[in-house]
């Protein structure tokens, strides 16, 4: 079966109208799909999928049996340029979830399940706690250093400093990673972000 046949053969994920998620997270679980299928996201096929999937969506307005190609594309531009940087790639070479993305992939997984909404009480809730973490984070020597372009200077240890690692468990500071990435996409600190991307290359080539 070709690539386009399977997306033939896709039916409606389910009624959305009465949940509360914005078409941006829709193209992530599409663009998440397709990769799950073995399908190249280009973009064509994205706005194919996004029409099968969520028809309410990413219509034509007068003309529902027909795809929105225009919506898709200013989602797929919301989703690869800042401050989002959910996707990278382009319509050509098709599109890949970066590791923030990843987060509200999840988070949309959790939405479409009914397992959380995206209401005031959701947002308000996780932003107290996850604003903790990060502060303390960039009040540690490795993340100063980093701010201040002092990168080649940071030691193993203060890396473990501002993970709040103690010892060397790479199983432990793998998961204090992933932690704090999901705080600080919850807060959309992009300084943080790249702290941390820094550090994951830091350990590989360390």
């Amino acid at each position: 079966m070709t690539d386009e046949d399977k997306i033939r053969n896709l039916k409606q994920l389910k009624d959305i109208g009465n949940i509360n998620i914005d078409n941006d997270r829709l193209i992530l679980y599409v663009i998440n799909l397709l990769e799950e299928m073995k399908i190249e996201p280009t973009f064509d096929k994205t706005v194919v999928t996004s029409f099968k999937l969520f028809p309410s969506r990413f219509s034509l307005i007068g003309f529902a049996e027909y795809p929105d190609g225009k919506r898709v594309h200013d989602c797929l531009f919301h989703c690869t340029y800042k401050p989002k940087n959910w996707l990278s790639g382009n319509a050509q070479s098709g599109y890949k979830i970066t590791e923030k993305g990843k987060y509200f992939l999840n988070e949309t997984n959790k939405i479409l399940k009914g397992e959380i909404n995206l209401g005031k009480t959701y947002s308000i809730k996780v932003k107290r706690k996850e604003l903790t973490f990060i502060n303390l984070l960039k009040k540690t020597s490795a993340f100063k250093k980093f701010s201040i372009g002092n990168r080649e200077s940071i030691t193993k240890e203060e890396i473990n400093e501002s993970l709040r690692v103690r010892g060397d468990s790479p199983e432990l500071i793998k998961k204090h990673i992933e932690k704090y990435y999901e705080y600080a996409n919850i807060i959309n600190d992009l300084e943080v972000l790249d702290f941390l991307n820094f550090i994951k290359k830091k350990i590989k080539t360390g």
